[in-house]
């Protein structure tokens, strides 16, 4: 099972609250420096913060040319920033959750004094706390502390709604806790829910689209499922976000692309091409392509990975998931109790006939 990472939804939470452009055109990459300028020590920590300054974000040269950070450094920590730079463009892009640099390009330069930043309200010490956990599972120190401190600040600002709600459940007694996750465990305002609406039987599926679990699930159960339960009006089943990474991230956001009426062709899609577009040389590029068929073109494709709508609708359902307790994918929760994952068809039905409805 894949363990959902925090860096996406580090990444995903500043979009929410930046309204970046994600890629392609000077636009996109000037408010992308633009963030990355305000949140540097945040981002790389410290230490480099204090020898390193952003300097622009480079256009690829090439057909298959990647992006660059191009950085400005003192002379005498230039070398060190130099073994350092991959450390440096996985940080930068965990933090924009999606891959926005490739390599880091050094220049010289005076590093003045950061200016000051804006007075921020401290978080409530509870929601720091409850931030600084769900950011345990990440193995870099450095940027686990860098997300749970970004974490905080957003469930503060008055737009981190959807994050100040997560802390706030996690903050609750454990009555009122159970009270507030209930809600999760039905299908909520905005969920994909494939099946009738009266169906007596809820399961609701928590998947990452890179998780290799998930396309068995989708692959080995789905088909049965459909036939024997769903078809025939006695269960409905809710399919929520749960990526683990950042492409995890942009297939959410394409699948949402293809819009209500496709959008469980275009789960069933992505599933079934996972091996072809996870292991082509430009996974999101192939992404693009196994959904073309589904009307997604590239234009709107790109015009959807841009979508704070959509994106609010992916990060939604890892909350949901997340203050239900759900850290791996996939997790199933079936008429209201968690299974994780049971395994294949037979057990799902062992499961659906001792507690069905």
């Amino acid at each position: 099972m894949r363990e959902n990472g925090f860096r996406a939804i580090g990444g995903l939470a500043q979009k929410l609250t930046s309204g970046i452009a994600r890629e392609g055109g000077k636009a996109g990459r000037g408010a992308s420096l633009m963030r990355l300028k305000a949140d540097w020590p945040a981002v790389v920590g410290p230490e480099l913060a204090r020898t390193t300054r952003p300097d622009a974000i480079l256009a690829g040269r090439g057909a298959r040319a990647g992006k660059a950070l191009r950085l400005k450094v003192s002379g005498a920590a230039a070398l060190e920033v130099q073994h350092r730079s991959g450390q440096i463009v996985e940080r930068v892009n965990a933090y924009f959750g999606h891959r926005v640099i490739d390599d880091v390009r050094l220049v010289q330069g005076v590093i003045s004094a950061p200016p000051r930043a804006p007075k921020v309200p401290r978080p409530d010490p509870a929601v720091e706390q409850a931030m600084a956990q769900r950011a345990a599972s990440v193995k870099d120190p450095d940027l686990r502390a860098a997300l749970a401190r970004l974490g905080a600040r957003i469930a503060t600002d008055r737009r981190g709604f959807l994050l100040g709600t997560l802390g706030a459940v996690a903050t609750l007694g454990l009555g009122d806790r159970a009270q507030a996750q209930r809600q999760f465990l039905e299908p909520l305002p905005g969920d994909h829910v494939l099946g009738k609406p009266d169906a007596p039987n809820v399961l609701i599926d928590y998947a990452s689209f890179t998780c290799p679990h998930c396309a068995t699930f989708n692959a080995a159960v789905m088909p049965a499922l459909k036939r024997d339960w769903i078809d025939t009006g006695k269960l409905k089943l809710v399919h929520r976000h749960f990526p683990s990474d950042a492409i995890a991230t942009r297939a959410s956001l394409l699948a949402e692309c293809a819009g209500p009426e496709k959008f469980f062709a275009a789960v069933d899609t992505i599933f079934r091409t996972q091996v072809q577009w996870m292991t082509a040389p430009d996974p999101a590029a192939e992404l693009m392509t196994v959904l073309a068929g589904l009307g997604v073109g590239e234009a709107e494709a790109q015009a959807c990975l841009a979508n704070d709508r959509l994106l609010d609708k992916v990060i939604a359902d890892v909350q949901s998931g997340q203050a239900l307790g759900v850290n791996s994918t996939p997790t199933l929760f079936i008429n209201e109790q968690p299974y994780g994952n049971p395994g294949g068809i037979d057990a799902i039905v062992a499961i659906l006939r001792q507690v069905g409805r």
